[in-house]
């Protein structure tokens, strides 16, 4: 049976990730600062902490019954503060904890892979990676990144069999964003950008993660597979105008 480590498991998309992967029969590792990780279901080990720490992170990968061939990073950094004002402090608690950190896990699981055996690296993204929302730079910046460090990934490790991609969602209902989506005023301001005209699901997005960390995408590398409803489809001025079904 084959291994998976899951990094920022507790969260809305994490968690979905971890009993979609666990369902696809992996064994699960799970690290993630919030000590809920340990109740996850499906798990056969979890870890809270700091994964961007290299201790911890090489205590995770020891801890799967055998060298993961899929890694999912789903960690969340944000430093919301207008431009000018942020501090470099700031920007790099956000690039080490969505950036870096994802470089950090992925080296290392290359670096423990048994020779020739094929694996799959899955960062979770966002949309933001492509536009710009006033007072969160940092996060937009780091999810850019994420789409050069899969290109780069993609060239280097692709011939010892190793695919990265990233996922990259929109706006997606979840716990951490609940004060958003229950709000009707919020929620109508949310639905009138997504042309499917309903919120995402974290289920949703751990369906492109299974695919991508599955042998049924054995040649997709180096790629960023939106999974946003179609809001990066949308003309700028269209977003004003009434659409139907919102």
């Amino acid at each position: 049976m084959s291994s998976a480590l899951v990094l920022g498991a507790a969260g809305g998309v994490g968690r979905a990730c971890v009993a979609r992967l666990a369902a696809d029969g992996l064994d699960v590792v799970a690290v993630d600062r919030n000590a809920s990780v340990h109740q996850l279901p499906g798990c056969v080990a979890a870890f809270d902490g700091d994964a961007t720490d290299a201790a911890l992170l090489a205590r995770a990968f020891d801890a799967c019954p055998e060298p993961p061939s899929v890694l999912v990073h789903a960690l969340l950094g944000e430093a919301r503060a207008p431009l000018a004002e942020l501090t470099a402090a700031q920007w790099h608690t956000v690039l080490d904890t969505s950036l870096v950190s994802a470089w950090q896990a992925s080296a290392e699981l290359v670096r423990r892979l048994p020779p020739g055996q094929p694996a799959s690296l899955v960062l979770i993204g966002s949309v933001h990676a492509h536009g710009a929302a006033p007072g969160m730079a940092p996060y937009a910046v780091a999810k850019a990144g994420l789409a050069a460090l899969a290109r780069a990934a993609a060239v280097e490790w692709g011939p010892l069999g190793v695919r990265t991609n990233v996922v990259e969602p929109g706006f997606v209902a979840v716990d951490r964003n609940a004060h958003r989506w229950q709000d009707p005023d919020d929620r109508d301001r949310i639905l009138s950008a997504y042309p499917l005209g309903r919120l995402c699901r974290p289920e949703e997005i751990a369906e492109a993660v299974a695919f991508l960390a599955s042998p049924a995408s054995s040649y997709v590398n180096g790629v960023c597979l939106p999974v946003d409803g179609g809001a990066l489809a949308v003309l700028p001025e269209v977003n004003s105008q009434p659409r139907n079904g919102t």
